[in-house]
């Protein structure tokens, strides 16, 4: 049975699994689509993300640093302060709890958002992915109204053919199901797509979708583990589109 993909995401009896595993197939697929993280990707604000998140955990007693908060970049802020707290043994009202951090860190962080800067050569390569006849889609952890400011702080509404956050998917990265969610707005295959993340939660996610992934070491995104990605770069400037192509 041969269907389409969006015939295969939206059908009654589909499910996201069997979806990655019909499109793992040993044929040659040419790119189409670039699908683009934000967070350490397009601007820099994973920064903001581990500094506000370090503010409000020891508003209720936990001192945890800057970098074990980093490891767990790419995540949903819910999945996010659901581990911090488990792993530190605070699941009473765990919750409640959840949903006052992110209250907390959202009074901060959205402010300090506005004045994020874009990540060197990210603005430039995107430009070079629609030049070169590519469609081009933001995937984000981060909820719409980060989503939002940076779209408009940056002016980036003319760059982008689709934009997902977390707030249009049930599972968050390291699931697969935002970046599958943005080729089916998109209107391509997973094969036909190119990932571009920073986080080794990102990593894991756009290789669970069945996409081909680069990842990008970014400077404010703390150790990250990238080596699952078909190409790593610590220069956005760096990327080619004879070298993408290489991947496909």
């Amino acid at each position: 049975m041969n269907l389409s993909f969006k015939e295969s995401f939206n059908g009654k009896k589909s499910d996201r699994k069997r979806l990655r595993q019909e499109f793992k197939s040993p044929q040659t697929h040419m790119l189409k689509a670039v699908i683009f993280d934000m967070d350490g990707v397009i601007v820099d604000s994973e920064e903001y993300h581990a500094s506000t998140e370090h503010e409000v955990l020891e508003r209720i007693g936990l001192n945890v640093s800057i970098e074990e908060l980093k490891m767990e970049l790419g995540k949903s802020e819910k999945a996010f302060f659901r581990g911090v707290l488990t792993k530190y043994g605070r699941t009473e009202n765990i919750e409640d709890t959840i949903k006052k951090l992110i209250k907390e860190k959202h009074k901060i962080y959205l402010e300090l958002l506005k004045s994020a800067k874009p990540i060197p050569g990210a603005i430039e390569l995107i430009e070079k992915m629609r030049k070169n006849g590519f469609k081009t889609a933001i995937a984000t952890s981060s909820v719409r109204k980060a989503l939002n400011i940076v779209v408009k702080s940056l002016g980036l509404e003319k760059f982008f053919d689709a934009m997902v956050c977390v707030d249009d998917v049930k599972k968050g990265k390291p699931e697969p199901d935002i970046f599958l969610v943005a080729a089916e707005r998109l209107g391509f295959q997973p094969n036909e797509c190119l990932v571009i993340e920073d986080a080794t939660n990102g990593v894991e996610a756009a290789k669970r979708a069945g996409m081909k992934t680069i990842g990008f070491i970014s400077p404010s995104s703390g150790k990250q583990d990238l080596s699952e990605a078909d190409l790593v770069v610590d220069d956005l400037r760096k990327i080619t589109i004879d070298e993408i192509k290489k991947l496909f």
